[in-house]
C-alpha cells in the first residue's frame, strides 16, 4: 500500500483527480491494489464513493469491509450506464479509470461540468488488437472536462511526501490493504495474467520462499526479528 500501487493512488488523485467533500468519485477497478487505495483515499475526502469489481466477494468486501456507498459487478451487471446512473444520481465529477473499456464509456456519459479523470491503467485494453474508436471526445469539450494520464514516475521525487501520509493513515487504522499471496516462482506467469482477467484481489504478489523469519502473527515475528522492521 505504500509502494508503486499507493503512490499512484496518492498522486493521482492529488494532482489530478483533486476530489472535494461532497463530490462522487467512481474507482474503477476497485478491488486491486491502486484501486482500493484511490477508493479509500477518495472516502477520506468526504466523496460519495462507487467502485466497480468483477466478483462478489470483491464487491462484499468494498461495500461492507471498506464502505464504499456503492459497488457495481460489470461482470453480471447488464447494462452499466444505468447501474451507473443510479449509483451516481448527482452525475460523476471524478474519474479514476484503471481499466478502461465499457466501463469507461458508460463512466463517461454520465460525468459533470468540470470533471476530472485520471487514466492510471487500462486493463482491459493492453492486449486489443486496435482502438476501439468508441472515446468521444465531444464529452470533454461539452463539460469542460479535464482528463490526464500519468506514470508514478512522474513524481520520484516526491515519494517521501506519499509515504509519510499513507504510512501514518496506516498506522491510524485509516487504511486498509489486502494482498493476494502465490507460491513459487513457476506460479508468477499466471499470478500476471490473473491481474489482467480481474482475478487478482488487492496487491498480487509472488512468494518465492517461505521466510521463517516473517511467518506467523506479528508478536512472534518481532521476537525473531531486528526492531526496525517494527518501526
Amino acid at each position: 500500500m505504500v509502494g508503486v500501487p499507493g503512490f499512484c493512488a496518492y498522486f493521482g488523485l492529488k494532482e489530478i483527480g483533486r476530489p472535494r467533500a461532497g463530490e462522487t468519485a467512481v474507482v474503477s477497478g476497485a478491488a486491486g491494489a491502486v484501486g482500493l487505495a484511490a477508493a479509500q483515499r477518495a472516502k477520506l475526502e468526504s466523496c460519495r464513493v462507487v467502485g466497480t469489481a468483477g466478483s462478489l466477494d470483491k464487491v462484499d468486501y468494498l461495500r461492507d469491509e471498506i464502505g464504499l456507498d456503492a459497488v457495481i459487478n460489470y461482470k453480471t451487471t447488464g447494462d452499466l450506464r444505468t447501474a451507473l446512473e443510479a449509483a451516481c444520481p448527482d452525475g460523476i465529477d471524478v474519474y479514476f479509470d484503471n481499466v478502461g473499456g465499457d466501463v469507461t464509456q458508460a463512466v463517461l456519459a454520465l460525468i459533470n461540468r468540470r470533471a476530472h479523470i485520471v487514466i492510471c491503467g487500462q486493463t482491459s485494453q493492453y492486449n486489443a488488437p486496435s482502438d476501439s474508436g468508441r472515446f468521444a471526445p465531444e464529452l470533454l469539450i461539452k463539460n469542460s472536462a479535464r482528463m490526464q494520464g500519468f506514470v508514478v514516475y512522474d513524481y520520484a521525487d516526491r515519494n517521501d511526501e506519499a509515504l509519510a501520509r499513507l504510512g501514518q493513515l496506516i498506522r491510524d487504522g485509516r487504511l486498509h490493504y489486502r494482498e493476494n499471496i502465490v507460491d513459487g516462482l513457476e506460479h508468477a506467469p499466471q499470478a500476471f495474467i490473473d491481474l489482467f482477467e480481474g482475478k487478482s484481489f488487492g496487491k498480487q504478489l509472488v512468494r518465492l520462499v517461505q521466510d521463517p523469519l516473517v511467518s506467523g502473527t506479528v508478536s512472534e515475528c518481532r521476537g525473531r526479528m531486528p526492531a526496525a522492521y517494527f518501526r
